[in-house]
């Protein structure tokens, strides 16, 4: 089991981090989507993967259902946002994907026969007492 950082604590608590930064607030929304997957039977193997050849590719979760392989693109954003984070996924972003998705099956020292690109969105709720709503895209067609 890993480690919780003091930050990780302050979320367990029920603290909410100032959404202002966008690095926090993609951290925490990050740490949501993992605690999402976990809580409905996902096992979780890497968080924020980079490629050791190239490290500007890299994957925000990488995880197990079952006995297929997920890699996992989390966006977070604002509930009041204009783009959704499904809208946001451009075919340049989706192209950068699958090259960090090819990098990581090509670096990594095991076959995985059955993998698949599930998207996770988060929404943040403006107020502080409201709870963030988690969408979560399972099996987007990204491989060719």
């Amino acid at each position: 089991m890993q480690p919780f950082s003091f930050e990780q604590l302050c979320w367990r608590l029920g603290f909410k981090p100032n959404f202002k930064d966008s690095q926090t607030k993609g951290r925490y929304g990050e740490w949501l989507a993992a605690r999402y997957l976990k809580s409905i039977g996902y096992r979780l193997l890497f968080k924020n993967w980079r490629s050791f050849r190239d490290r500007r590719f890299e994957i925000d979760l990488i995880c197990f259902d079952k006995e297929i392989l997920v890699f996992a693109e989390v966006k977070t954003r604002s509930e009041n946002s204009l783009v959704t984070g499904y809208g946001s996924m451009t075919r340049r972003k989706r192209n950068a994907l699958e090259r960090s998705f090819k990098s990581f099956l090509n670096e990594s020292s095991q076959n995985y026969s059955f993998y698949r690109f599930d998207l996770v969105e988060v929404d943040l709720c403006s107020k502080s007492y409201a709870e963030p709503k988690i969408y979560h895209h399972e099996n987007i067609a990204i491989f060719r």
